[in-house]
């Protein structure tokens, strides 16, 4: 269980809550009622605290869009690092710590590692937050105590809050009926997942199947740039249960130049030609997987590390993951040197923009990785 913490902010956030201006309070409740049901079972299995999925209601206000001024991202406002740790792909195209699947299950995975650090839930989800440094200097600065109550006064306030905005929704979550205050029922649109055929704006979709933006946002909340590449196949994207027969059945509507390319055309060109529809077709086929293949062939260029650059940074910018670079690079500890070089592998169609990293300042890279 989560050991309660209670004092004068814990009680200012709880009336801040019962207020409950403009339905804020009543609309929250709602949501993190909704992803509750979704996903807590996910906590049962890991015998982590069930209660502890209300962290996403006092980080975020169960936001998937959530973004704070450090750049933690996502309903469970997880960091850049730890997003790279727990394997939730974060590129110029996708976040998934914005996917409330992947991110769970990354932040379950969190929890536990850090829960084997403090053997306390409730320092546990204040150090989820605010990062074990933190945390770790909190204990500290309080000669070694393990009491939170401790601890949190030497936290700074924002730190602080963590704890105080918890508590308080947990209080609220029980003790809502004596209140008086009620939830305002959400739930997400039933939904499965299809296959692009070539890269595709969600604003085209809407248009083509005739529905509003905001859905198709509202259920792929990692597409960044509001694209659904096709490299994120493997994940799919995601339309309501009510529309999927529909995306089937206009594909050629929605990818009008793959299927003339590699469909329409060939009965018209066959017949212009006097050439046998088949052998066309075959060929067509032919080509285009060799297109395929020539799209997916890697390349190799080295790095040359720069004082301040990190495995992180590096993978961030390459576009891959900090075991990749390890693992082409026979790596086992997590530090690198200035001078060293780093095998790095790339697909070939983007040789020249890669290359270009080798020569950027520290301020371009740094740059570069906060616009991902």
């Amino acid at each position: 269980m989560v050991p309660i913490f209670y004092n004068e902010q814990v009680r200012i956030s709880i009336n801040q809550l019962l207020k409950n201006t403009n339905n804020s309070t009543s609309i929250l409740l709602g949501k993190a009622e909704y992803y509750y049901q979704k996903y807590s079972k996910i906590f049962e299995e890991n015998e982590i605290p069930k209660q502890l999925f209300f962290i996403t209601a006092a980080n975020s206000q169960c936001n998937s869009d959530f973004v704070d001024s450090d750049g933690a991202s996502g309903m469970w406002a997880i960091s850049y690092a730890i997003a790279k740790k727990y394997n939730l792909n974060t590129n110029s195209y996708i976040d998934e710590r914005r996917n409330i699947n992947n991110s769970t299950k990354a932040a379950t995975e969190y929890l536990i590692d850090l829960n084997d650090i403090y053997k306390d839930w409730l320092k546990t989800l204040v150090a989820f937050r605010i990062g074990p440094i933190n945390m770790n200097m909190a204990i500290h600065k309080s000669d070694k105590s393990l009491n939170y109550s401790k601890l949190h006064n030497n936290l700074i306030n924002e730190h602080q809050m963590v704890a105080v905005n918890y508590m308080a929704f947990w209080y609220l979550w029980n003790y809502r009926a004596e209140h008086k205050i009620q939830s305002i029922k959400f739930r997400l649109p039933d939904s499965d997942t299809v296959h692009v055929k070539q890269e595709i704006s969600l604003n085209s979709i809407a248009f083509q199947m005739n529905m509003p933006i905001e859905t198709l946002k509202i259920l792929n909340p990692e597409l960044r740039l509001n694209i659904m590449p096709v490299f994120y196949n493997s994940n799919g994207l995601k339309l309501p249960i009510d529309k999927i027969q529909f995306y089937r059945d206009n594909l050629n509507n929605l990818f009008p130049s793959f299927y003339n390319q590699n469909n329409d055309s060939l009965i018209t060109d066959s017949l212009e030609l006097g050439k046998d529809p088949k052998k066309i077709t075959s060929q067509r086929i032919e080509d285009n997987q060799r297109s395929q293949e020539s799209n997916s062939r890697t390349n190799t260029i080295y790095y040359k590390v720069k004082k301040g650059d990190g495995l992180l940074l590096l993978a961030d910018i390459f576009d891959c993951k900090v075991a990749d670079i390890k693992k082409w690079n026979g790596i086992k500890k997590d530090q690198i040197f200035a001078g060293q070089k780093l095998k790095i592998i790339i697909p070939e169609s983007k040789l020249a923009y890669y290359k270009k990293i080798n020569s950027m300042t520290m301020v371009q890279k740094r740059t570069l990785a906060k616009k991902r």
